[in-house]
């Protein structure tokens, strides 16, 4: 029988729902990175803003983006477990997901036990202190209520049209000290590691980490957009790896 052992950590593709340029280098990057992940893998985690948005109606799904479903659900197939944690972007992970590709879907924090090893993630969003504005936002914007009357009074359409106009502005009107965040972060990781945690985990800051404390391991899984960037546990270790097309 295989050993599986191996668990891979990403987030924040921003795959975006139309056929730009950036978002198919991303993709394709992403497709070949899927296509080698070897029999021995246990888990992949995505920590998270692997689209730009997503959302699930009662009877209709985005209509783009299946390549990367038909992979993941290719690997599940040959018993890897594929754990999806909701993003700032892609915050409603639905049934399709879960019921078609057999995804399992998380709403908030991971927590689990792999190689007698104690794992935290989580995507992230909200953890800085000096963004409680947005933590404000996603209190409303997660509610039953939001997601009724979104899912309800929006025709699909119209919903990815606006989800791309204000995915659009948050990126213009942003304006992030990265140091300061990056700090937090640390801090919040650190916390996580005194509470009994081996490894904490990490994505939103698009900055590539790996952290070693007297408690465990930080580690911030960057982005795809510019670092191609990942987390790797082998069983024993965590590592901050890079994907390399090439090899």
């Amino acid at each position: 029988m295989i050993k599986r052992e191996k668990i891979y950590f990403l987030s924040d593709l921003h795959l975006k729902l139309d056929k730009k340029a950036g978002t198919v280098s991303a993709k394709e990057t992403l497709l070949k990175f899927l296509d080698s992940i070897p029999d021995d893998a246990k888990e992949i985690v995505l920590l998270g803003d692997i689209f730009d948005f997503w959302y699930e109606w009662v009877h209709v799904i985005p209509a783009y983006h299946f390549d990367i479903f038909f992979r993941l659900k290719s690997l599940i197939n040959k018993n890897v477990k594929v754990s999806y944690l909701a993003g700032n972007h892609d915050f409603y992970l639905g049934d399709y997901l879960r019921s078609e590709i057999g995804i399992n879907c998380i709403e908030n924090e991971y927590v689990f036990e792999s190689g007698g090893k104690k794992f935290f993630s989580a995507h992230g969003d909200g953890l800085a202190r000096s963004d409680g504005g947005y933590r404000f936002l996603k209190m409303i914007l997660r509610s039953k209520i939001c997601n009724f009357l979104f899912r309800t009074l929006i025709p699909p359409d119209l919903g990815i049209c606006i989800a791309n106009f204000t995915s659009k502005s948050s990126r213009k009107y942003r304006n992030i000290d990265r140091v300061k965040w990056r700090e937090e972060y640390f801090e919040y990781a650190s916390s996580k590691l005194k509470e009994g945690y081996d490894f904490a985990i990490l994505g939103h800051l698009h900055l590539p980490e790996i952290t070693e404390t007297d408690n465990g391991t930080y580690l911030n899984t960057g982005d795809w957009i510019e670092y191609f960037s990942y987390g790797l546990f082998d069983g024993v270790n965590l590592t901050l790896e890079r994907f390399n097309e090439k090899k």
